[in-house]
């Protein structure tokens, strides 16, 4: 593009010379000019056009003479970029064989010409990264960085990775953090934020960057929302009690505490700190809208108080719909209860329906507790045999599958 600029306003200075060669070369024909110049005793005459020629000349004649006296220091000059491009291609190939000490030597050769640039500072910096020598590594990134531009940001960025290489990941989020201010929609810095947010266990801060990662289309609609999901999970995988299991919960937003993954993390943390009741609400709502076998299973685990409560819900989804994690559901909450023949109805549909290790060992214990020895041992051996992948034996009476 500028040779073509420059290209284009030669042609125009042509044109232009020859339009003033033409209307000019006639009117100096008739009427040449005359000039005097006296100095002391000399007398110089000449006509205007001489004068000008002779100027020209002498502007020509000294131009080649500067030339002529640079020439030796341009040639030295081009000879000494030579060399550290040499260097500079060398050092490059060794970066990439990973001779970290070569590629260092012949990098800082080619440094040492006037024209650095920041390329070189970096993969100086790297081949100090691979010689564990964080002094002379930051040292390289320092010289490399520039106020603002993309240099800033190729700097930060290979910091921010140098660190991560060397498990500093709250050290290279402080790094990613104040890029992100300044790049809000990079997705080179967004991932890599994201990383040492997963690796640091900072999961809050995950789902907080999830509306930027969506705004810059990091993931699709799918991902976002799974990754989103699975953060949410985690913060209250890590809540140490009910107040942070709670703050947690209503600090999500209203989408997410629908989404089935974040209710059984919910529930389960819940379960897990002798709270059931915490979770029911949720596990109701999220279950009224769209049956989950997961969510069955946790409903399941109830304390005194509720379970009345949550078998009447059970049974009124029962009149709607039919699974087999449903009745195992029943079974669980009614052998809980100690109302065993309810309790041996749904389990023993549940093993009908589809059969199931937790069905075969609640309807085992049922049949313990009932004195039936010798169906409960085969209730339990067919729950192990199907952890370990086998086919189980069929049952006496209604509780063989498929009767």
């Amino acid at each position: 593009m500028r040779r073509r600029v420059l290209l284009a306003l030669a042609l125009l200075v042509a044109l232009a010379a020859l339009v003033a060669g033409a209307w000019l070369g006639p009117r100096l024909i008739e009427d040449p000019g005359y000039v005097l110049i006296e100095f002391g005793p000399w007398r110089v005459q000449m006509t205007a056009v001489v004068l000008v020629l002779a100027l020209l000349a002498a502007w020509l004649a000294g131009s080649l003479l500067v030339a002529l006296i640079r020439l030796p220091s341009r040639a030295a000059r081009r000879v000494r970029e030579a060399r550290h491009r040499r260097s500079l291609d060398r050092g490059l190939l060794a970066l990439s064989e990973g001779d970290w000490k070569q590629a260092e030597r012949l990098l800082g050769r080619a440094m040492s010409g006037p024209n650095v640039g920041t390329a070189g500072y970096l993969a100086a910096a790297r081949a100090a990264q691979g010689q564990a020598d964080p002094e002379r590594r930051d040292l390289y990134l320092e010289q490399a960085a520039r106020p603002g531009g993309r240099r800033a940001l190729a700097t930060g960025l290979l910091r921010a990775r140098m660190l991560v290489e060397d498990k500093q990941f709250n050290a290279a989020v402080e790094v990613l953090e104040a890029l992100h201010l300044k790049h809000a929609r990079h997705q080179g810095v967004l991932k890599l934020l994201l990383e040492c947010y997963q690796q640091a266990d900072r999961w809050h801060d995950v789902r907080l960057l999830m509306p930027a990662l969506r705004r810059a289309g990091v993931f699709g609609k799918v991902r976002a929302d799974e990754l989103e999901a699975l953060a949410a999970a985690r913060e209250f995988e890590a809540a140490t009690d009910r107040p942070r299991l709670e703050a947690i919960w209503q600090g999500l937003p209203r989408a997410l505490t629908r989404h089935p993954d974040v209710v059984a993390a919910f529930a389960a943390r819940a379960l897990e700190l002798d709270h059931a009741a915490l979770a029911e609400p949720a596990l109701r709502h999220a279950l009224a809208q769209q049956p989950d076998d997961r969510l069955f299973a946790l409903y399941a685990e109830s304390d005194p108080d509720d379970r009345p409560a949550r078998i009447r819900q059970c049974e009124k989804w029962l009149s709607q719909y039919d699974r087999a994690a449903l009745r195992l559901a029943l079974g669980r909450l009614y052998l809980d209860a100690r109302q065993d023949d309810k309790a041996r109805e749904h389990l023993e549909a549940a093993v009908g329906h589809s059969a199931d290790p937790r069905a075969y060992a609640l309807l085992g214990r049922l049949l313990d507790r009932a004195g039936d020895l010798e169906s409960a041992t085969r209730c339990y051996r067919n729950a192990l045999r199907m952890e370990q992948g086998r086919a189980p034996e069929p049952l006496p009476g209604p509780a063989s599958p498929g009767s």
